[in-house]
């Protein structure tokens, strides 16, 4: 009776802080968007310069975001991750929070989670303030889509955003991906807009089978394995445990 009170007792402690670390939020005070404003963002142009410049490198998914919008457009606020693979300067499942200001193209805003959150290769710098776990970073490098396969495995979707990145094309590979965010509604699209879309990212064009309402999905084909973007990060390792013997 004894030892299943202290089981009980011990599991409900972890649960709890397992649900206070998932309830991880910013305060007013903790960080305001508008100190990013004088920031410039780096010019990088390989995925080595960007773990260099990053203090957090790791593959993330979207939890929640809290944007303010001006006419429609976000102009300001934060973004909620979980880490699923730690590259750089974080821990798996930790949770962590990304500010963004600013209506330029590259201001990193990620996209509000539908069901499952999206995933992403993120590359991030510390942000000043006192919580540990705030970062802010830059559009491509910020936000590269990974998506996953019919067997459950990461891949970095390609073509990329950034067109200027190159990426050998003996990596990449074609790919069925198996999850809701590989599909693209565009059934409100032009057929030219869907076309032009489809052959800068590699898509296929699904027609539905509807005789009157027709509709129509962009679906990604290509990728390059996760397990293959991680040495081109060339990331340094620091050893866990020094000694003067060694």
């Amino acid at each position: 009776m004894k030892a299943t009170l202290l089981f009980a007792l011990i599991f409900f402690s972890l649960s709890s802080h397992a649900q206070e670390e998932s309830a991880f939020t910013l305060d007013a005070d903790d960080f305001s968007p508008e100190q990013l404003k004088g920031f410039v963002a780096p010019e990088l142009k390989t995925l080595d310069q960007a773990t260099e410049w990053a203090d957090l490198v790791a593959l993330v998914q979207v939890d929640d975001i809290e944007y303010d919008k001006v006419r429609e457009l976000n102009s300001k606020g934060f973004a909620y991750l979980n880490v699923l693979i730690p590259y750089k300067g974080s821990q798996l499942n930790e949770p962590i929070a990304v500010i963004t200001y600013g209506v330029e193209d590259n201001a990193c805003y990620f996209p509000d989670r539908e069901n499952e959150g999206q995933r992403f290769l993120t590359f991030l710098k510390k942000a000043p303030g006192p919580k540990s776990n705030v970062y802010y970073g830059y559009k491509p490098f910020c936000q590269m889509q990974v998506l996953l396969n019919d067997i459950g495995q990461y891949y970095l979707r390609f073509p990329l955003d950034n067109q200027n990145l190159k990426i050998d094309s003996k990596l990449v590979q074609d790919v069925t991906y198996h999850e809701p965010h590989a599909f693209i509604d565009a059934t409100l699209w032009t057929g030219t807009q869907r076309q032009k879309y489809a052959e800068k990212f590699s898509c296929e064009i699904i027609e539905g089978e509807e005789r009157f309402n027709r509709s129509y999905q962009l679906r990604y084909t290509q990728g390059v394995p996760i397990s293959d973007i991680r040495p081109l990060l060339k990331l340094k390792y620091v050893p866990r445990i020094t000694s003067k013997e060694f």
